[in-house]
């Protein structure tokens, strides 16, 4: 099976959140279990209401089966969002920091723990929706300042970096051919330049020397001794 050029040059969104499920969150057992070896990982042992720490993909799984409650991360709750976004207007030439996958887990948070937030999960998916929209005004505004050897969008998440990516390397691509058709006729027109100063010294040269010989040969008289 062939993909199209620009999912060849950009992670799938599958792809992404399989990276995502495999980031470690905390966790409540609701329920005591001894340790477990899987693949990739192990199970570690659970006891009632002690924090532990698993990937996501297992705490949705454990969630399914009631054994567990999320212990939601210190950046998901309104507050904390709201002071992102109000730095995202603030300063217009640079993105807060947030975690690297957090639309990811923004996402399997509001569909899986709801009921596990601190906060109403609809008024959280407002202000990400809020915060992604701020984000993405930004990234555009950001490619007027592109050039062809630095792109500079410090903060920016995988799945944010994903979406631009195939964009920009492809103006980069068209900056890069531009600026060295730039430089080529600028040496073009170096060389012509130099050209034409040494035609110019040739020439002054060649009257240097016919007017050199036409001073000798006035100079040049025959004396008869014989008169």
């Amino acid at each position: 099976m062939s993909f199209p050029q620009r999912l060849r040059d950009t992670f799938l969104a599958s792809e992404i959140n399989f990276l995502a499920e495999n980031e470690l969150v905390d966790v409540l057992p609701k329920t005591s279990m001894d340790s477990l070896p899987l693949i990739g990982t192990n199970l570690p042992k659970l006891r009632i209401n002690q924090k532990v720490s698993i990937p996501i993909w297992l705490a949705i799984i454990l969630k399914k089966q009631n054994k567990i409650n999320l212990i939601p991360p210190n950046w998901l709750s309104i507050n904390y969002l709201k002071q992102k976004y109000e730095e995202e207007l603030k300063n217009k030439d640079k993105f807060s920091e947030m975690p690297w996958f957090w639309l990811e887990f923004s996402k399997m948070f509001l569909i899986h723990f709801k009921d596990d937030l601190i906060d109403p999960s609809y008024s959280i998916r407002s202000i990400i929706q809020d915060l992604r929209e701020i984000r993405l005004i930004k990234i555009r505004s950001g490619f007027k300042e592109l050039n062809e050897s630095n792109l500079t969008f410090n903060n920016l998440s995988l799945m944010e970096i994903n979406e631009i990516r195939p964009f920009a390397i492809k103006v980069m691509d068209q900056l890069r051919k531009l600026n060295h058709s730039i430089e080529s006729s600028y040496q073009s027109q170096n060389n012509d330049h130099d050209n034409d100063n040494d035609n110019e010294n040739d020439n002054e040269n060649g009257y240097q020397n016919d007017y050199g010989y036409e001073y000798d040969d006035d100079y040049n008289i025959d004396i008869d001794m014989n008169k």
